[in-house]
């Protein structure tokens, strides 16, 4: 990564933490930014010891949305679709929602603008009571962000409310939209974050990846063809030992261990159930 002090990386537990560190912007991003959270997501993904991830802010703040200095915005090219989709923020919700491993948003101080888009493209959000939430584009008369996710959570009425206004969100709005996944007091964030975490990473992590891509593949299609989207996800998941693992626990009436590895058709021994037990 070219500029790490925009970036902190660490894995522990089996819980990859990328941290987006530029505090006194309140974390606003810039291409150079967007880029490395885009490479630690892959250096997570690559990562079989990672089994989930946890993104914050550094500083108090989760995101403030882009940094609108000219001299940033258009660093790496004109600002045409080809730059924003290679550059731009979009790219990091891209890479978040096709990732697959969970990924926790630990959501204090602000998530406005692309903050609070990437916020929604996380798989859960833990947050802080005082977290402060906005699809705040239109006052800086600009559009765009959160006009995919935001519907998909809420609805499109009351998105066009939050879209074409770009007030800030009430707390107990928030909660009551089902925006987020859990909020705690501010000193008891970040041990509940890790707790929740720590549940994700003991679980059957090809089942959520595979779970998710049905999940994305089903937001715009046909009943039926979301339907075949769901039972691919388990024709794919045979192609994986947490599969087998998970039957076989519920049968020998115990907890499974899932590993997250992948059956090598090519080497791996096939062990059948033993059917002759009850």
């Amino acid at each position: 990564m070219s500029e790490p002090e925009l970036i902190l990386y660490e894995v522990k537990d089996r819980i990859a933490t990328i941290t987006m560190d530029r505090p006194k912007k309140y974390n606003a991003l810039i291409p150079t930014m967007i880029r490395d959270v885009c490479d630690a997501l892959e250096r997570a993904r690559q990562d079989y010891g990672v089994r989930a991830i946890v993104l914050r802010g550094g500083g108090g703040n989760f995101c403030a949305g882009d940094d609108l200095h000219p001299e940033e915005r258009f660093k790496y090219g004109q600002p045409d679709l080809q730059t924003r989709l290679k550059t731009g923020y979009p790219r990091i919700v891209t890479e978040i929602m096709t990732l697959r491993k969970p990924v926790v948003a630990m959501v204090e101080g602000y998530a406005v603008g692309a903050g609070f888009d990437i916020a929604l493209s996380c798989d859960f959000r833990i947050v802080s009571s005082k977290a402060r939430f906005a699809s705040i584009y239109v006052k800086r008369g600009m559009g765009g962000g959160c006009a995919y996710l935001l519907p998909h959570f809420i609805g499109l009425g009351k998105a066009n409310e939050m879209l074409l206004l770009g007030d800030f969100i009430p707390m107990e709005e928030v909660v009551r939209l089902n925006l987020v996944t859990k909020v705690y007091e501010p000193e008891e964030l970040e041990a509940r974050t890790y707790e929740f975490a720590a549940k994700l990473a003991k679980g059957a992590t090809a089942a959520m990846g595979a779970i998710k891509n049905a999940r994305n593949q089903g937001l715009a299609c046909d009943p039926v063809k979301g339907i075949e989207y769901q039972i691919l996800c388990n024709v794919e998941l045979m192609l994986h030992k947490d599969a087998r693992e998970g039957p076989r626990a519920f049968l020998e009436k115990r907890e499974p261990e899932f590993s997250g590895e992948w059956i090598d058709l090519q080497y791996d021994t096939f062990v059948p159930y033993d059917v002759s037990k009850p």
